[in-house]
């Protein structure tokens, strides 16, 4: 048996909703094709590039809205994307929009070091696009770091527990043996 509920609503009235009791039935070729035309609507709803777009803006729009720190969290992203480009342009000395070797030695050194892993298409010199791509790969190296030792003490905290309670009732298990024997 199923339950069916059904809301109406007429202009200038009452809303009703009500619910009617069904014996099961087999669904007819007619709902059948309805559901397939209903389930293609669905796929018919791929968004355009544009329209995903306008939804990406409208959610980070309602993130803003909703989480208080989410304007701070933007505001360090600028800052850094900001750092980054003014490093960027005041290690460029002779201002073609790249650092070579010779710039990022003397002044990122610690560009300098890593300079053929920074310079990912490998021409010899870096732009601002493959300076933030490493910056962003360190950053997530770096939460992923920091998310495993996180998971590493919490595993150890869980084991430390489980020895804590495996301890205390092996002490009842001896305390009670103990009263039985006397």
């Amino acid at each position: 048996m199923s339950l069916s509920l059904t809301l109406s609503a007429n202009p200038g009235s009452r809303t009703n909703l009500s619910a009617a009791a069904e014996k099961p039935r087999r669904a007819t070729d007619n709902e059948r094709a309805a559901d397939d035309d209903g389930y293609q609507k669905t796929l018919n709803l791929n968004f355009s590039p544009e329209r995903r777009e306008m939804l990406r803006k409208a959610l980070e729009d309602y993130a803003r809205s909703i989480d208080p720190s989410h304007d701070q969290i933007e505001e360090r992203r600028r800052a850094m994307q900001e750092s980054i480009e003014a490093r960027f342009f005041e290690a460029d000395s002779n201002n073609d929009s790249t650092i070579d070797r010779q710039e990022a030695t003397e002044k990122l050194p610690q560009i300098a070091r890593h300079f053929n892993s920074v310079d990912t298409n490998q021409d010899g010199v870096i732009s601002l696009n493959e300076l933030v791509e490493a910056q962003a790969r360190i950053l997530e190296r770096r939460r992923a770091a920091e998310a495993a030792i996180q998971l590493e003490k919490q595993r150890k905290a869980i084991e430390a527990e489980a020895l804590e309670e495996a301890k205390a009732k092996n002490k009842q298990a001896t305390n009670s043996s103990k009263k039985k024997a006397l």
